[in-house]
């Protein structure tokens, strides 16, 4: 791996003048803290920042540090403990909530089984580490149990107060000490602490509305914890109804996903038996589904219906999704009762804001109503409601009293997380002072800083363009200078589970190995060249760098929500600064010269030159990430016209970026052929099927194509595409491939790249008619156009991934969809209907497996390939016409020659056209023509041995796309060596 030498000057933070600043103590507490920036300790390092935070306790703190640390106490434990639970459960088979029928149990358990039976003789001793193991986990039960019952009694705290239990704690730190292979294991962040608002007083409060409504002290409780944020919530929740007095409370935790383990199962066996009532617990559901799941776990094992009772917080997007159990078996905590709510009432904040502002001539510090905030708040609220992440914030209107008059500011209060998982945006917002706006301080888990009453970046013009993309280079070596991971949280050479963004590339390119064993034994290598990937310096990224993530600050552009995008539960957890230049060059859509003045400026300000080297794998990441994060906010629930039309844009976006990038990697790697002139023969070539195939969920060709691509170069023969795609497209393949020109959206426009000129091929009454039909199309509640097609319309809407078993392996065999969805034409009925009511003579529709093209009906491939021929050569000139649907039909009427890979879907009709059809599909199919076009004979030439030489060696992708042109046998036989 290339080592970088970092620069530790830091030429472009921008100091801001403020006479805001944060107070010493946080500014000295917080700074010992450097270890939070990682969410992903492992057990080791968390065993020793635990340690740490039990000393702290003998230190002189005053009373929000010892809330801090005793809260840090009470995380760190949790985690441990969950590593524990985790360690001990063992390995198992995820089955997913919709197949824990009972065979998919049964097949769980009996996997398990035979994983113990294989273990043999070496199980003996397993079971023997893992009964020492199991009593420690007791006895840190019983003294994370005496500590909690010191913090549930609420504030003010005082360290001598738990030195007894603190201490006992430390003994069972040190000795015995953890198996090597659980200390090397990674700390799950709970959800309830680092991603949503609760607090371990919402425990404690839900924990009160239990004991008020029952009050039979004399029942005995048994807590179900649903790992990971159950590791959590069931200790803090024990200690809590002990202290109300229940006499009998014992926990434990499960994995639905995994089902109970056999100690597990036997323990809810236990307790069902002796009749206990069963506290399922999690954090705040955004579905019914796990809770629902668990529910019917603790059922199965003996608990009647009376005796079952769920403890969870609603989540604020999603108040209602328990509604399918009755009241009774529910006991929730509505928000607006949560302790961080209750934080940001105005006089609260007031009382905060006071030890922030200081000044010799401020004499008073008030908080005002005002229209200016309000409009603010609603602002904030549309863009992150019903978010399953979106954070509590709210803008206050601050009234300065100063001695020569008064003054306004605004400040924005945020929640960023509670106890050390909130940290991080403290420190990084000093790291990156000068990027992002000015941090008064951080309390309580809510971070307060200054805020601009200014449009947001979006609503500015291009003349901000310049300075944008500068200030994000800057941005980006910032936080790789500042916000460096001594150890990044997924070293090594396996994909964690929370490494989401890796999961995903692996999943996505894994669809190279066409069959499912082949995938799955090819899998593990392709953990390992994924984990090559890593960056060599790795960071606290960012993770979303679009441009309404930005406002204008007094002294230029400033980065909003910097703090927790990057790294945390269901988020990419990837560490490589490369991703944010990736996902910039992406959201602003910078050409090849701003592209490279953002590369630049970033390398000169961090010395990363192996930043190239990694720069595509992670523009990659950014598309399928942003394509799949889009999906899943269009499918969460419920969004308004004009919030889905937001996220289809952006899915959009993405599958664009992904075209173009991979075309521009694609071509790249073509053989170089002499200046591009107009010359016969010329070659019409089709994109969709032919030159490209959508097995990565976006079309990408293949090394064979590559290959198809340069053996017609090398030989003389002049390409130009005939597509159903935008003319944006076809310019963009012409200049990645080096193609002469094309046409582009069912012969609707021709383009001369020689000349750098166009001609469009239809009307003005077609092209009034697709104006109208686009118009009315814009109203349909669900209808997506394509904004790219000008002399056409692409329409569609997306649909929901089937979730039936055969539906789910189909569509992975297809491999068409990033996310939960996949686009799919609209219904030809209504298009007809609609149509017909308009009067649309002129127009024609082409239905495809993913959307609907509406084209005039005077214009089609032949009549295209027909006027390109005739402007850019001569009428006698020859062509010759490759395709793969019935689409391409016209064109080979009107070609010389005509041929077609073997899975043209209308071999019949284009055989009597003289159609001649290669023995292999798609890109293979492609490089058998153009192997018989440049030899007929089927012999070949110095050209043809060589075509693949000059290709790089021990590159990912290009590794991919020769994986994705093997036969099935080939990829098995592989992939089994």
């Amino acid at each position: 791996m290339n080592t970088v030498r970092v620069r530790r000057s830091t030429p472009d933070y921008r100091e801001q003048p403020t006479e805001t600043h944060s107070v010493a103590t946080e500014l000295d507490f917080y700074g010992t803290y450097t270890w939070c920036l990682n969410a992903y300790p492992d057990v080791k390092d968390a065993i020793q920042y635990l340690g740490s935070e039990i000393e702290k306790l003998r230190l002189d703190l005053n009373d929000w540090q010892t809330h801090e640390v005793a809260t840090n106490i009470f995380l760190l434990s949790c985690g441990l403990l969950h590593a524990v639970e985790e360690y001990l459960r063992g390995p198992s088979v995820r089955i997913p909530g919709r197949l824990m029928t009972r065979l998919g149990r049964g097949a769980m358990w009996a996997m398990d089984g035979a994983t113990r039976v294989v273990e043999g003789a070496a199980n003996i001793r397993l079971n023997r580490s893992q009964a020492s193991l199991r009593g420690w986990q007791e006895r840190w039960q019983a003294g994370l149990g005496d500590f909690l019952s010191i913090l549930v009694k609420g504030q003010p705290l005082a360290p001598a107060s738990f030195a007894e239990s603190a201490a006992r704690l430390t003994e069972l730190l040190v000795s015995p000490p953890l198996p090597s292979d659980l200390q090397a294991k990674h700390v799950g962040a709970s959800t309830l602490f680092r991603r949503l608002d609760t607090t371990h007083y919402d425990i404690i409060a839900l924990g009160q509305r239990f004991a008020d409504r029952f009050p039979d002290r004399s029942q005995a409780i048994l807590i179900v914890g649903l790992r990971t944020s159950g590791s959590y919530f069931a200790p803090l929740l024990q200690a809590c109804l002990k202290a109300e007095g229940y006499r009998v409370v014992v926990s434990l935790t499960i994995h639905p996903g995994k089902g109970p383990g056999r100690w597990e199962r036997q323990q809810l066996q236990h307790c069902a038996r002796h009749g206990f009532t069963a506290l399922v617990v999690d954090d705040s559901p955004y579905t019914a589904g796990t809770i629902v799941l668990a529910l019917d776990i603790v059922r199965r094992a003996g608990f009647s219906l009376d005796k079952l009772k769920a403890l969870v917080p609603y989540h604020p997007a999603r108040r209602d999704c328990l509604k399918v159990l009755s009241d009774q078996m529910v006991i929730s905590l509505e928000p607006e009762q949560w302790h961080k709510y209750r934080l940001l009432e105005p006089k609260l904040v007031e009382q905060r804001l006071a030890e922030y502002f200081q000044a010799p001539d401020i004499l008073g510090v008030r908080l005002v109503a005002s229209k200016a905030a309000d409009d603010f708040n609603a602002h904030l609220q549309s863009l992150s409601s019903g978010d399953r992440g979106a954070r509590l914030k709210r803008v206050y209107e601050v009234r300065l009293e100063r001695r020569r008059g008064k003054e306004t500011r605004y400040v924005l209060a945020k929640s960023v997380g509670w106890g050390w998982l909130g940290y991080h945006a403290f420190l990084a917002g000093h790291r990156l002072s000068g990027f992002v706006p000015p941090i008064l301080g951080l309390r309580d888990g809510i971070v307060y800083m200054e805020w601009y009453p200014q449009p947001s970046l979006v609503q500015q013009g291009d003349g901000a363009r310049q300075e944008l993309i500068d200030i994000s280079a800057s941005y980006v070596a910032a936080r790789a200078r500042g916000l460096a991971l001594s150890r990044p949280p997924g070293s090594g050479k396996s994909i964690k589970r929370h490494e989401e963004g890796l999961r995903l590339l692996r999943k996505t390119l894994g669809r190279a190995y066409p069959w499912f064993l082949g995938h799955t034994l090819m899998r593990r290598r392709l953990e390992r060249q994924l984990s090559r990937q890593r960056s060599p310096l790795p960071t606290l990224i960012d993770g979303k760098m679009g441009r309404a993530e930005w406002i204008m600050g007094p002294h230029g552009p400033l980065k909003t929500d910097y703090e927790h995008h990057g790294m945390g539960k269901s988020e990419l957890n990837t560490t490589d600064p490369a991703y944010d230049l990736a996902e910039t060059i992406l959201t602003l859509a910078l050409s090849p010269e701003e592209e490279h003045r953002l590369i630049r400026r970033y390398v000169e300000m961090t010395g990363d030159k192996a930043l190239e080297q990694r720069l595509f794998i992670n523009k990659l990441l950014a598309g399928l990430w942003t394509m799949s994060s889009a999906q899943e906010h269009l499918f969460c629930k419920s969004q308004p016209a004009d919030r889905q039309q937001q996220l289809h844009q952006q899915f959009l976006s993405a599958w664009n970026f992904l075209t173009e990038q991979t075309a521009l990697f694609c071509g790249a790697l073509r053989r170089s052929s002499p200046d591009v002139q107009w010359r016969s023969p010329l070659v019409s070539l089709d994109i969709d099927g032919v030159l490209d195939h959508r097995r990565f969920g976006f079309p990408s060709t293949t090394a064979d194509g590559i290959e198809a691509v340069s053996l017609l170069g090398a030989h003389g023969f002049c390409v130009a595409l005939n597509t159903a795609r935008s003319v944006a497209e076809v310019k963009a393949y012409c200049q990645a491939y080096g193609f002469a020109g094309g046409v582009a959206e069912y012969g609707s426009y021709m383009w001369d790249a020689v000349a750098q000129r166009g001609h469009v091929l239809i009307g003005e009454e077609a092209r009034r008619q697709l104006a109208e039909l686009r118009a009315r199309l814009r109203h349909i509640p669900g209808v997506f156009l394509d904004d790219r097609h000008q002399y056409s319309i692409r329409a569609f809407t997306y649909q929901a991934m089937p979730r039936a078993l055969l539906s789910v392996l189909v569509n992975a065999l297809r491999g068409f969809g990033i996310g939960p969805g996949t686009p799919t034409p609209l219904h030809p009925l209504a298009i007809d209907q609609l149509m017909t009511e308009l009067g649309l003579d002129r127009l024609s529709v082409h239905k495809t497996m993913n959307d609907t093209t509406i084209v005039a009906k005077e214009t089609d491939k032949g009549v295209g390939l027909t006027a390109l021929r005739d402007w850019v050569l001569s009428p006698d000139a020859e062509t010759i016409a490759i395709g793969d649907s019935d689409a391409d039909l016209p064109m080979f009427r009107v070609a010389n020659r005509c041929f077609a890979p073997a899975q043209i879907d209308c071999a019949l009709q284009a055989r009597l056209l003289g159609c001649e059809i290669a023995p292999h599909s798609d890109q293979r199919g492609l490089l058998d023509i153009a192997r018989l076009l440049a030899h007929p004979d089927g012999r070949q030439c110095s050209h043809c041995s060589n075509l693949r030489n000059h290709w790089p060696r021990d590159n990912l992708f290009l590794e991919i796309l020769e994986a994705a042109d093997r036969r099935p046998w080939t990829t098995l036989r592989r992939a089994l060596w």
